[in-house]
């Protein structure tokens, strides 16, 4: 029996404690990989489809992905389809050609198969009033979306921080990790899909604009009641999961014990901010930490904890995209300048870091580059001192920014285990992202492309909890 609970029962605090076979869990590497597991677990399922999202893309990849459901559909009339995607962000034009939408492109399975499939809208309630009329849209997705990634079929889910997209499914490295046979996580987050999509809008047949389905509308009307509605209904299922599955008495060298984190600051629920806080200031004596963010944007009370009180025997490692990595790179109008703002994010850390440590290594920032790829992984390994493998990891949809914590729907899962087989899995995938990492210092900061425009600093100034 392994004591790997020592020192770690305090994470059963921030989430339901799911026990499940180290044998079930399976992590994936590579973006083709993720698109080929999607395709086979859903093609074969012989109840249930849950998939949530951000949006759903418009292109070859999606097109086979939506032939792969329609198969499941088709087989069996009680095969059941529920799809939970952000509403500013699925009702965008993604191909101005073929004028198509994440929404039209489920609309020919609504129609062929109405009662078999739910397909919603969640709408933030933090955008609302005269600024959702002026905001455009594309900007308005900066005041909040629901970014969870939780893909299921049946009794397997595949949680990641990817997106339903070509990119995803092509050049853009991510994360994934599939979970079979285990029918209690996936009960748990078909409950957080079933109670957001019963607050937000429905997508119907023969009506032209998605129906909201809750009492207060969420940009209409009495948002504040809105807001303490999905909050009641949040928190009190999480306390009844909680009870259920109450921390467990000991954990076998061939189990795992999965917590899922959920962050919606918008609605006061913060088990993953208050996670990782404690994490980050209760370090185990020696140990290494890894963090990875696509997105650079660490907020002020993480900065202090990996900062400001960090103790010297603790090593932290950080990999966050290259600027020619991040996703915006390249892009139209304002949304070019974002990678700017995310370097200029990690210029001020790296150098309280360096001003903390004297630049000694105790906490090293390194940027992600591989030639026609881009960035997106984020989550953290835990590694004591002297281990090989890590025994703790967190894998999920947060990128530990402002904007994770305070304006979107976010979950990801802390899985601690002491299987030596799972261990050697997480840590080949930590290692094969951290290959391509780069170790910057101040210095680079001062390099002629990085130097960033007189108004950068000023931009991320007011525009942080944004992005």
């Amino acid at each position: 029996m392994t004591t790997c609970l020592n020192g770690f029962d305090w994470i059963c605090n921030y989430g339901p404690s799911f026990v499940v076979s180290a044998s079930n869990c399976d992590v994936l590497y590579e973006p083709s990989d993720f698109f080929k597991e999607l395709n086979h677990t859903f093609s074969n399922a012989k109840q249930r489809i849950y998939i949530s999202s951000l949006y759903f893309g418009t292109d070859s990849y999606e097109y086979e992905m939506i032939d792969s459901i329609r198969t499941a559909l088709a087989k069996d009339p009680s095969v059941r389809l529920v799809v939970l995607l952000d509403y500013l962000r699925g009702l965008r034009i993604d191909n101005h050609k073929e004028k198509t939408t994440s929404k039209s492109m489920f609309l020919p399975l609504i129609e062929q198969f109405s009662s078999q499939v739910d397909f919603y809208l969640f709408h933030t309630p933090l955008l609302h009033g005269f600024l959702r009329k002026i905001i455009p849209m594309r900007y308005n997705e900066s005041w909040g979306v629901q970014h969870m990634k939780i893909y299921m079929a049946d009794d397997t889910l595949v949680i990641s921080g990817a997106n339903l997209n070509k990119t995803y499914f092509d050049n853009r490295q991510d994360r994934y990790l599939k979970l079979n046979h285990c029918p209690d996580l996936c009960q748990f987050f078909i409950d957080i899909i079933e109670t957001v999509g019963k607050q937000s809008f429905k997508v119907k047949l023969n009506h032209p604009e998605p129906i909201l389905l809750g009492k207060n509308h969420p940009f209409e009307g009495d948002n504040a009641q809105y807001r303490r509605d999905v909050e009641n209904d949040l928190t009190s299922l999480m306390k009844t999961y909680q009870t259920r599955f109450p921390k467990p008495d000991s954990l076998s060298d061939d189990q795992a014990l999965i917590i899922p984190l959920i962050q919606m600051g918008m609605f006061n629920i913060n088990n993953d901010r208050d996670f990782n806080i404690h994490l980050y200031s209760h370090l185990p004596q020696d140990s290494i930490l890894y963090l990875a963010t696509s997105y650079f944007n660490m907020t002020e009370e993480y900065a202090q904890e990996l900062i400001g009180n960090k103790r010297q025997d603790t090593t932290i490692k950080l990999l966050t995209a290259s600027p020619q990595a991040n996703g915006f790179y390249g892009s139209r109008g304002m949304s070019q300048y974002v990678p700017i703002g995310y370097s200029e994010n990690e210029r001020e850390f790296v150098e309280k870091a360096e001003k903390k440590c004297a630049n000694d290594g105790q906490i090293q920032m390194l940027e992600y580059f591989r030639s026609q790829w881009t960035y997106h992984a984020k989550g953290l390994w835990l590694y004591e001192n002297g281990k090989d493998y890590p025994i703790l990891t967190c894998i999920g949809s947060p990128n530990f920014g402002a904007r994770s914590i305070r304006r979107d729907l976010e979950a990801q899962l802390a899985i601690l285990t002491n299987n030596e087989t799972l261990r050697m899995k997480f840590h080949r995938e930590r290692s094969r992202l951290f290959q391509y990492g780069t170790h910057v210092t101040g210095e680079t900061f001062k390099q002629t492309s990085r130097i960033a425009p007189l108004w950068g600093p000023l931009f991320m100034r007011i525009f942080r909890n944004f992005f």
